[in-house]
């Protein structure tokens, strides 16, 4: 099993991937609290390390081509977000590869990756997420 922090690194693409998908092509705002769940801000107005790492997780999506949005507020939320054609075929695109057979998934072999990764997530499985963000998504 990997690291927590690489298990909620995949959950958060899931997350960010699915919300992109979901409004596709409209522009959206895009709540960090949306993909990492209600923040706690300490003391000195600094949010939580999970917060953060969502966060980090949006600006490595864009980054790497997965996503846009044209500024940041605050890190709270992030302005006119929307895929890229790049995530948004991979999303849309039948499973290359065989998921693990112990992943209890829908046994149709045309389902298209953006339904196995809503399944995953509705499960809240983070082996499965994690795997078909890798095999579907970030090695394709």
């Amino acid at each position: 099993m990997l690291d927590v922090h690489i298990d909620d690194f995949y959950m958060d693409c899931a997350a960010t991937l699915l919300m992109g998908f979901r409004a596709f092509p409209r522009l959206q705002q895009l709540f960090i609290e949306d993909i990492s769940g209600p923040d706690t801000v300490d003391e000195f107005g600094l949010h939580s390390d999970r917060h953060l790492a969502a966060l980090g997780t949006l600006q490595w999506l864009q980054e790497e081509g997965y996503i846009r949005f044209s500024s940041m507020n605050r890190q709270e939320s992030v302005d006119d977000f929307v895929l890229t054609s790049k995530a948004f075929t991979r999303l849309i695109a039948q499973a290359r590869t065989a998921v693990s057979d112990d992943a209890d998934l829908p046994p149709d072999d045309n389902t298209p990756v953006f339904q196995l990764l809503e399944y995953a997530r509705l499960k809240g499985d983070a082996m499965l997420t994690g795997q078909l963000i890798r095999d579907q998504i970030l090695l394709a």
